[in-house]
């Protein structure tokens, strides 16, 4: 397969590798923005094929920001390689870092065509695109959830939520994945999440134990809309102002658990997050239904170029 990206090189950032120069740059970008000052930061670097895996987690660390390096692929059916980083250790997926990419690769003009299809170390990815006005729309497919037998008692999260038991609300403490695992914590109020102070040290060792990536509180409002906070296991931070792979497992848990009104077709979510952060950001969590089984899911949303 040909790809449809048309690679070139940006004048920033000469290095050497055995001798022979190499150029990459990196593009700071914002994604999932719902207002000023919210969102999800994200580096994007490209043509960083030269980069070693060292050079990526080091560069990632002085960014302090969950980080996209673009190289080229090793699949003939994608057209380009992702790799992600956190501060502390490369991750398999993040949906706002592939957000940006996309948005990157789109502004330059590396890509005119849509979808994309990228390689991700979970295997190739596909994302659709299309332009609104001056907003570039970035659709990410996701993969069908799994549902993870572990999860700890309701004594033990509350503690290291540092709430009451009557604080939560009707529905499974469970931890789902369509790409990584999110411990899901339904709550009664908005003023509950967002006066949650959590013992961390606990909270990442209850992680530990049930094998899951990190906590998703979460309150349904309305009309399929919530609001959520992400607590991740030692990523080098401690909360994440927007979280697609947490979002994409929130629709999929209500629509597996019918805790809204399901319908053949598209069922589709507005998940705000990262309000008591003072971040605020808003990601779009799509899952589809056939035949009454879920049987795709996507996460959709928006990134700028700062």
């Amino acid at each position: 397969m040909q790809s449809r990206l048309r690679l070139k090189q940006p004048a920033l950032c000469i290095t050497k590798k055995a001798g022979v120069d190499f150029v990459f740059e990196t593009i700071h970008t914002i994604v999932f923005q719902a207002r000023e000052g919210g969102g999800n930061p994200c580096p994007v670097t490209i043509n960083a094929d030269g980069l070693t895996t060292d050079q990526m987690q080091a560069m990632t660390h002085d960014f302090g920001a969950e980080s996209a390096f673009l190289i080229k692929p090793t699949r003939t059916d994608c057209d380009i390689k992702v790799r992600y980083f956190l501060p502390l250790h490369e991750t398999d997926m993040c949906m706002h870092a592939t957000v940006g990419s996309v948005t990157v690769l789109i502004r330059r003009g590396l890509c005119q065509t849509s979808p994309i299809m990228l390689e991700t170390n979970l295997g190739p990815m596909r994302v659709e695109w299309e332009m609104r006005g001056e907003q570039i729309d970035v659709a990410v497919e996701q993969f069908l959830p799994q549902y993870q037998q572990i999860t700890p008692n309701a004594e033990e999260m509350c503690k290291s939520l540092r709430i009451r038991p009557e604080k939560l609300a009707n529905g499974p403490i469970q931890s789902v994945s369509t790409s990584r695992f999110k411990l899901l914590i339904p709550l009664i109020s908005k003023s509950v999440l967002d006066n949650l102070e959590p013992d961390f040290e606990l909270l990442w060792s209850l992680c530990d134990r049930c094998e899951t990536t990190g906590f998703y509180p979460f309150v349904l409002d309305k009309d399929n809309v919530l609001y959520a906070r992400q607590f991740p296991k030692r990523a080098g931070y401690n909360e994440d102002p927007a979280t697609g792979v947490a979002a994409s497992v929130l629709a999929a848990y209500l629509v597996k658990h019918r805790k809204v009104l399901v319908q053949e077709g598209w069922n589709c979510f507005t998940i705000f997050q990262g309000e008591a952060m003072g971040r605020p950001s808003v990601i779009y969590a799509d899952v589809f239904v056939e035949e009454n089984e879920i049987t795709r899911t996507r996460i959709r949303g928006n990134a700028k170029i700062l």
